[in-house]
């Protein structure tokens, strides 16, 4: 229960919104990886929770869910890029039309994926200078490693262990730790790991400002010819889009804005135009849709710019409650 301050210090519900889903998984997490050993036997059944909870947000918006990617990146980096995969991972199966049965295990291995490297990942995070020989070590085994610490931990499900240890496989063979190539690499595996490089391109660390949404989206599907299927590509686009939920838009007409949902087709989403072209905040928040020329999307802006500047609840209502 939570208090409100204008009821004179009485309790009301907290609202079932998807940041509160989403925020509960993220400190879930926190509290199970930093302690994983204490875990052992359990961990399986406390993960299995977490999928629950992402899998409710996504039931509640999947655009706000979206939308936490892009404007909240607050928190430990490991935890919150965790979270951020497996709900892309969660939605594009989704869209595939796969079962909640079928994703669990994908999911599962979105928020593990990095269990072998954990001890490091946010200090690598921070670090603005080069890898170290033991990092570069440790970076091309956690895979293994990750695979090796889940057994220990009671996972016994053969595709989340399979998933963890494949998700840096790239088709044409160059990837870590085994070379896989084409069908040798589990399809899922592969998503894993696009949704992986997808997020990372978006988060602002020491050493890389966060990408644009569209580029980041350009980069993460760009490689060799053998790289990535077409299935999959289309795939990431659709469920993503060009440009996202959360993503800070400027339009013809000069007004800036927040990318509410999608449109009728990837490039023309609906924006909640926030600000106009001097900057100064409109004096209402205004729907407007990017397919109408003259609110068409002439560029994209760094989220950060934004973020904490207008509260998500003011684009997406009760359903972004907590965010």
């Amino acid at each position: 229960m939570a208090t409100s301050p204008r009821s004179g210090g009485q309790k009301t519900s907290r609202p079932l919104s998807a940041p509160r889903f989403v925020f509960e998984s993220r400190a879930a997490l926190d509290r199970i990886l930093s302690k994983a050993e204490s875990y052992a036997g359990v961990f399986p059944a406390h993960i299995g929770t977490i999928v629950d909870h992402l899998g409710r947000a996504c039931d509640l918006n999947r655009n706000v869910v979206i939308g936490m990617i892009m404007l909240r990146q607050d928190g430990t980096y490991a935890i919150r890029h965790a979270i951020n995969v497996a709900c892309v991972v969660e939605l594009a199966l989704r869209d595939l039309g796969r079962s909640p049965t079928e994703r669990r295990s994908v999911v599962a291995a979105a928020l593990t994926m990095n269990i072998g490297m954990y001890a490091i990942q946010e200090k690598l995070s921070t670090q603005s200078g080069p890898l170290s020989e033991e990092q570069r070590l440790l970076m091309q085994v956690h895979p293994v490693e990750g695979r090796d610490t889940l057994r220990r931990l009671g996972v016994t499900d053969p595709l989340w262990l399979d998933y963890v240890l494949q998700h840096h496989e790239i088709p044409d063979g160059s990837g870590y730790p085994q070379q896989l190539s084409g069908d040798a690499i589990h399809f899922e595996a592969r998503l894993i790991g696009i949704a992986d490089r997808y997020c990372a391109m978006l988060t602002r660390n020491a050493w890389r400002r966060g990408q644009l949404s569209d580029l980041a989206l350009l980069t993460s599907l760009t490689g060799s010819a053998n790289s990535i299927d077409v299935k999959l590509g289309r795939l990431f686009t659709q469920t993503m889009g060009l440009y996202p939920p959360g993503a800070v838009v400027q339009l013809l007409n000069g007004e800036v804005g927040i990318v509410k949902r999608p449109g009728v087709s990837e490039q023309t989403p609906i924006v909640a135009a926030i600000f106009n072209k001097q900057w100064q905040p409109l004096v209402d928040i205004v729907e407007r849709d990017s397919e109408d020329i003259d609110y068409s999307i002439i560029g994209v802006i760094e989220s950060q710019r934004i973020a904490g500047l207008v509260p998500m609840e003011d684009v997406w209502g009760s359903d972004a409650a907590g965010a």
